[in-house]
């Protein structure tokens, strides 16, 4: 498994993607901070964290960079010709899905901890709340481990890394804006169970629901046993 994850992320670091990827959330996320800093959001007496609006924005973020840091997971390998070649080696099918998750995970958790460097300026300027920063950070990476292994199996199951990328980005924009739906009425409770917005939201508020654990660690589950058994069925059939 480690091999494979390994493999890929030297293969990552070494083009411009990744950092280009990386690039573009900082500047994102910095500017959500640069914002919370001269918004009421960070008056004095505020009850809202001044870390917990760029983490909040950081699924939104995610949503628009995810796909690219998943979209050559496997389509990328089709493309070049060299996933023929990792299916004929003697390696579990497992070791293959948990090691492409691993790459895909590790990406997007340096994505997440990177925004750390505003943690260090809020310690000059103000206290922070230790268990609420662990609550909020730990959110958003159950978010971006879901956001990896949706990412991985859809990659197994298109041609090319551009038409990954457009699915995993349509079918967390549905996931998405199912959140925005959640509150009173049928479609509401709809949207408070599965929608991202609505499950991530708690944590960024200072509160671990076991039910928003449930579905974040349940969904990467589902989608890296469907993964697993995309490879499985493509290894027995060609």
């Amino acid at each position: 498994m480690w091999p494979i994850a390994r493999r890929d992320l030297l293969a990552a670091f070494t083009t411009p993607l990744a950092w280009l990827v990386l690039a573009c959330w900082m500047v994102l996320t910095n500017g959500v901070f640069a914002w919370t800093l001269h918004s009421v959001h960070g008056t004095p007496g505020s009850t809202v964290p001044l870390f917990a609006n760029t983490l909040n924005w950081g699924v939104t973020f995610l949503l628009l960079l995810a796909p690219a840091m998943t979209m050559g997971a496997f389509s990328g390998e089709r493309q070049t010709g060299t996933l023929q070649l990792l299916l004929t080696v003697p390696l579990r099918e497992w070791d293959l899905v948990l090691g492409k998750f691993l790459s895909s995970a590790i990406l997007l958790a340096v994505l997440v901890l990177a925004t750390l460097v505003q943690v260090v300026v809020l310690l000059g300027i103000s206290a922070v709340h230790l268990p609420h920063l662990l609550a909020g950070y730990g959110g958003l990476l159950l978010v971006a481990a879901f956001m990896a292994s949706l990412g991985c199996w859809i990659s197994l199951l298109v041609d090319t890394p551009v038409a990954s990328y457009v699915i995993t980005f349509a079918v967390l924009a549905v996931l998405l804006l199912i959140g925005v739906l959640s509150g009173d009425g049928p479609l509401g409770g709809v949207g408070s169970a599965l929608g991202l917005t609505a499950r991530a939201a708690p944590f960024f508020q200072g509160e671990v629901r076991l039910g928003s654990v449930a579905y974040f660690l349940g969904g990467t589950a589902v989608f890296l046993t469907m993964t697993h058994g995309a490879l499985r069925a493509r290894r027995i059939h060609g």
